[in-house]
């Protein structure tokens, strides 16, 4: 199963409003990271890079059936995604707004529903957007302490699919397939200037010694030279 991810960066205007800025994931290799076995990733895209007061927004996912067979999906069996944070001592981050009604499910998905089977049927070569964020719902990096690239953020796509085989009968599964957009840090790090060192005025004691001696010579020859 395939699933294509869309990130927009979103800023909130003092209206209220939501402006977006696409910016479609890249798929790569799971391999890239040792993050996305550690989340039992199947599929891996990279998100960029993302810098404090950053909106992550209008996230979708589309469902595609590549196989030969129908693809059925329950409802019931499916977990919403997670945005997980992987440095918690550094990265900070909100709901936007603070809602748990994150996600939603499209038009699109609820017409593959089949009364008669009570499932949703995905057909052989069909592919369909079936969840996506709520509209003017975003997640917001409050802070992001972290050194630049250094991975911030995983957010985990998970769906579990069954395939519905010649006869009828269902190709059980209960590992879901996950697909992870790995985010990192965009802190710039200022750089490190070296101040100039000022050695402090220091007057050594000889030097004195010698100012004293100089002047009772001096005051010496003066005399010599009047008498």
């Amino acid at each position: 199963m395939v699933k294509k991810l869309l990130a927009s960066s979103v800023a909130i205007a003092l209206i209220s409003s939501i402006s977006t800025v696409s910016a479609a994931t890249t798929e790569i290799e799971c391999s890239t990271d040792s993050v996305f076995a550690e989340y039992s990733c199947n599929q891996c895209f990279d998100g960029w890079e993302k810098s404090t007061w950053s909106f992550i927004g209008l996230l979708t996912d589309i469902w595609s059936n590549n196989s030969a067979n129908d693809k059925i999906m329950y409802k019931e069996q499916q977990e919403m995604p997670e945005m997980v944070n992987l440095n918690t001592s550094k990265v900070e981050w909100s709901q936007t707004p603070d809602s748990k009604d994150f996600w939603e499910y499209t038009p699109e998905f609820e017409a593959l529903f089949s009364t008669e089977q009570d499932w949703y049927v995905l057909k052989a070569g069909q592919s369909v957007t079936w969840l996506k964020s709520k509209l003017s719902y975003a997640f917001k990096l409050d802070r992001n302490d972290a050194v630049k690239w250094e991975n911030i953020w995983l957010l985990v796509y998970p769906v579990l699919s069954h395939t519905l085989l010649d006869n009828w009968e269902l190709g059980m599964s209960n590992t879901p397939h996950n697909e992870c957009v790995l985010f990192k840090s965009a802190a710039w790090q200022s750089p490190v200037v070296e101040t100039p060192k000022t050695l402090p005025q220091t007057w050594p004691a000889e030097f004195f010694l010698l100012m004293i001696l100089a002047m009772i010579l001096g005051f010496g020859i003066v005399r010599f030279k009047n008498s």
